[in-house]
């Protein structure tokens, strides 16, 4: 099959089964993706007390999701997964054109502690007719005893999975054309950890040169650590390659920061300076001054991490992960963030999906007060964890 003969219209979570991770260790536990009429919502949110799994369940998302564009993993990036008993089943609705048709399947990525067939949640014809589905393929690894991973039996055999396996592989590392947009279908997901700080890089032990940054070329995950000094993972090295590329690409970007963080403030993200090399914040407080991305507050560290991630790496089919959103931020930003994620998931041109968990007790009761309330665009969904037992 020809790369160009394979395209995903859409790519979104259904169901995750998680079987002895973390703290679902009593029995097996699922959060349903999906809104009262089974359509999978592109808005979510997840609450919990501290220690019930929130986390847990973003990373494991993340750990299936990103084992598909690497043809053979070594392990899958979780303990639970890669060296205790646990295993977990991502469920996803996946909208393609392979093989001259258009299809709509229901596509299981598996991994951890699994015999060769097993599968945690089983999809009978009756399930995917209720899906609008036709048919169920699965994706995942299983660990020997020898610990080395191998794939499932159904895996190996699949022509669709390696066609879609395939068609994801090729496409690593191919590197974005646009900033805050994209035509590029391949699906992804960004994770973000609740700790979203800009540390200021040590000039005397980092040497800043223009060189592509970490995270540039296509991954069907980037997951995204705040806690690095290192200029090549920098926001800063971002900016200054964009600049760098006089695209148009470095304009979009102070434009979005400055609309979507700044706007009303008196701050705004002005130009990149030559020596050293970083990001120029202009500050028009009666008497103008600049500051570097490292001095700005928690709460605005916490967006402009968030906007320059997604706008620099997002796909036409992207998936969101945002631990504790809410992080460093004031009730207002609170609701600031809220409604910016929402008009992600709502464009038209893309599909994206937005899985959050909070702390704030001010954004649940507003969500929950409104989860049926219809708001153009959204499919809007959340999930309570209060018993483990």
């Amino acid at each position: 099959m020809a790369i160009n003969e394979f395209l995903i219209y859409e790519f979104r979570p259904l169901y995750l089964t998680l079987d002895r991770i973390g703290p679902f260790q009593q029995k097996m536990y699922e959060i349903d993706f999906t809104d009262k009429d089974l359509r999978p919502c592109n808005l979510f949110m997840l609450v919990a007390a501290n220690g019930f799994g929130k986390t847990t369940i973003l990373d494991i998302i993340s750990c299936l999701l990103g084992m598909m564009d690497d043809p053979e993993p070594l392990r899958l990036g979780h303990e639970d997964l890669d060296i205790q008993r646990g295993r977990a089943q991502l469920d996803v609705l996946l909208r393609c054109y392979w093989e001259g048709k258009d299809h709509q399947i229901v596509l299981s990525l598996l991994g951890g502690n699994l015999s060769e067939d097993l599968s945690l949640k089983i999809w009978t014809k009756v399930d995917l007719e209720k899906h609008r589905a036709t048919s169920w393929h699965r994706v995942g690894y299983h660990r020997r005893a020898s610990g080395i991973l191998r794939p499932l039996t159904t895996h190996k055999s699949d022509p669709f999975v390696a066609d879609l396996l395939g068609f994801i592989q090729f496409n690593k590392g191919q590197v974005p054309t646009t900033f805050g947009q994209s035509a590029f279908p391949a699906p992804t997901t960004l994770s973000f950890s609740a700790y979203r700080d800009i540390p200021r890089m040590n000039a005397e032990n980092t040497r800043r040169v223009i060189e592509q940054p970490r995270h540039w070329g296509y991954q069907s995950l980037h997951k995204f650590s705040a806690h690095s000094v290192d200029w090549h993972y920098s926001l800063d090295n971002l900016l200054v390659w964009l600049k760098w590329m006089d695209d148009g690409r470095f304009e979009q970007a102070c434009q979005l920061i400055n609309d979507k963080v700044f706007s009303g403030t008196e701050k705004y993200l002005k130009d990149i300076q030559r020596d050293p090399p970083e990001a120029i914040i202009q500050v028009n407080n009666g008497a103008a001054t600049s500051h570097r991305l490292s001095r700005l507050s928690s709460g605005e560290k916490n967006l402009v991490q968030l906007f320059l991630r997604i706008g620099a790496h997002m796909t036409q089919n992207t998936i969101l992960l945002i631990d504790e959103f809410d992080v460093h931020l004031h009730i207002r930003w609170q609701f600031k963030l809220l409604n910016a994620l929402k008009e992600l998931a709502a464009q038209q041109d893309s599909n994206f999906t937005v899985i959050l968990t909070t702390h704030s007790t001010e954004i649940l009761e507003t969500y929950s007060e409104n989860l049926d309330i219809n708001e153009e665009g959204l499919i809007k969904g959340g999930h309570f964890i209060n018993d483990l037992k």
